[in-house]
């Protein structure tokens, strides 16, 4: 008998050590870093054009098709063609979203453009510093899961009375294992989860990214193509929205 209670006393503190191993959060200051490592050896820290197809609901074809071009720094732009001619572009400018269709501004834009620069930053003050202007309390993290993924949020999690979805708080997602973001929750009600990773030449990247909002609105956007590209901050001045 005493031997009975010497192993499940054994195999308690075995469960407890284990359950504690999971629950250990690192800093956010080394989560970060890492973050910034696997960006790099994914090929994907410097300028990249990703040729990309939307999708709207659950439409099988594309409604558009364009380029989106990224900076590590945290700008973006996005240039989105339809079938009858009409062009919509969009860009962001760290947390700064604006857009234009057929060169008219856009007052309430659809949160096409996400934002992949976060899966781009060199460094993990880099990727800090993006974080907090897209209004992410880097500070705050926690644990929690993505679909099949265990994950720590640089943000942090909503606490239990404010569950519902979609997450109120904004906050980055981050597979613990493999340190590749899987989602982004913008904190206004938008929602990007990023698909499984490919290989597109020496650039890896989620091979699609769906968008949701706290109203239903549903879109993915599918990635075709990546490649590096060479730019410069022109690139991402406002007037181009209207430009010709």
């Amino acid at each position: 008998m005493r031997t009975l209670l010497s192993i499940s006393a054994a195999l308690l503190w075995a469960l407890l050590f284990a359950l504690s191993a999971r629950a250990y959060i690192p800093p956010p200051e080394r989560i970060a870093a890492a973050v910034a490592e696997a960006n790099r050896s994914a090929g994907r820290s410097g300028v990249l054009e990703v040729e990309v197809a939307l999708h709207l609901g659950d439409l099988e074809q594309p409604v558009a098709t364009g380029e989106l071009l990224s900076d590590p720094g945290g700008l973006a732009r996005l240039e989105l063609r339809g079938p009858d001619g009409v062009v919509e572009r969009h860009l962001l400018r760290g947390g700064e979203h604006l857009a234009s269709r057929d060169r008219l501004a856009l007052d309430a834009p659809r949160p096409f453009l996400p934002p992949l620069f976060l899966l781009q930053a060199k460094t993990g003050g880099v990727l800090m510093t993006s974080l907090r202007i897209l209004g992410v309390s880097v500070q705050d993290v926690a644990l929690g899961y993505e679909g099949e993924h265990d994950c720590y949020v640089l943000g942090g999690r909503a606490p239990a009375s404010e569950t519902a979805l979609p997450h109120p708080r904004p906050a980055l997602w981050v597979d613990h294992e493999s340190l590749e973001p899987v989602r982004f929750d913008r904190g206004d009600g938008v929602r990007f989860r990023l698909g499984s990773f490919a290989a597109f030449g020496p650039v890896h990247l989620p091979s699609w990214i769906e968008i949701s909002d706290s109203r239903g609105f549903r879109a993915r956007l599918e990635i075709l193509n990546a490649q590096e590209a060479s730019t410069s901050p022109e690139s991402f001045r406002r007037d181009w929205l209207s430009a010709p």
